[in-house]
C-alpha cells in the first residue's frame, strides 16, 4: 500500500515537472511581438521633405550675382592686360631714358606729338613743319596732303595719347599714339575718328625729328605699317 502511494507521488511529481518544463520552453521560444514601422520612426522621418519653393526675387538676385561675377572677371582681365601693357611701355621708356637720356626722351616725345598733330590736321603751311620732321618725310607729306586735301574740310584734334614703343633700331625712338579728331565739312561736324599710329623719331644735327608715321590698319589716314 505504501509503495503504491509512493509510486503515485513520484508519477505526479514527474507530470508536474513536465508541465512546468513545457510552460518554460513555450515562454522562451515565443516570437517577440514585432514592432510596427510607425513605432520605430517618427512621422516626420517617414515623409520626404518638400523642396523649398522657388522665389522669383531670389532667382533674379542669383542671376544678377552671376552677371556681376562675370563682369568682374572681365574687368579683372582688362585690368591685368592694362597693367601688363603699362609695364611693357614703362620698360621701353626706361630703355630710351638709359640710352639717350631723360631730356632727349622728353624732347623726342614732344616732337612725335607735334608731328602727328600737323599730319592729322593736314597743315599745308610747310613752314610749320620745319624743325619737327625730316626733309625726306616732309617731301612725302607734301605729296600725301596734296592728294587728299579737300576744300572746306577742317580737322579738329580731340586728343593724342603717346606711349613708348619698341624701336626698330637702336638709333631711333618709336612712340605709339592713340589719336582722336573731328572732321568738319562746311562748318558742320560730320564724323569723329580714332586711330592708332606709330611715330618714328630720329636724331639729326643734335635734334630729334619725325621721320615716319604709320598705322597698322588699312583704309585709315597714314601709311600702312609693313
Amino acid at each position: 500500500m505504501k509503495k503504491r502511494l509512493w509510486y503515485k507521488f513520484i508519477f505526479l511529481m514527474i507530470v508536474a515537472l513536465l508541465i512546468v518544463g513545457t510552460y518554460i520552453w513555450k515562454w522562451t521560444t515565443d516570437e517577440p511581438k514585432q514592432q510596427k514601422p510607425e513605432d520605430l520612426f517618427d512621422e516626420s522621418q517617414q515623409q520626404k521633405k518638400a523642396p523649398p519653393e522657388l522665389n522669383e526675387q531670389q532667382i533674379d538676385e542669383a542671376l544678377k550675382d552671376g552677371r556681376a561675377s562675370a563682369s568682374n572677371d572681365k574687368t579683372n582681365d582688362a585690368f591685368v592686360q592694362d597693367k601688363q601693357q603699362n609695364e611693357k611701355n614703362n620698360n621701353h621708356e626706361s630703355t630710351y631714358n638709359n640710352r639717350f637720356g631723360e631730356q632727349a626722351f622728353t624732347h623726342a616725345k614732344e616732337q612725335a606729338k607735334q608731328g602727328l598733330a600737323l599730319y592729322l590736321s593736314q597743315v599745308s603751311d610747310w613752314d610749320k613743319w620745319q624743325g619737327t620732321v625730316t626733309h625726306s618725310f616732309l617731301t612725302t607729306i607734301k605729296q600725301d596732303i596734296s592728294t587728299v586735301n579737300e576744300g572746306n574740310v577742317d580737322r579738329s584734334i580731340t586728343s593724342i595719347d603717346l606711349f613708348a614703343s619698341d624701336a626698330s633700331t637702336q638709333d631711333n625712338m618709336v612712340f605709339g599714339a592713340f589719336a582722336a579728331w573731328h572732321v568738319t565739312s562746311n562748318g558742320r561736324a560730320t564724323t569723329k575718328r580714332t586711330q592708332l599710329y606709330y611715330v618714328t623719331v630720329v636724331q639729326q644735327n643734335d635734334s630729334w625729328l619725325v621721320n615716319k608715321i604709320v598705322t597698322p590698319n588699312e583704309g585709315m589716314e597714314g601709311k600702312k605699317a609693313t
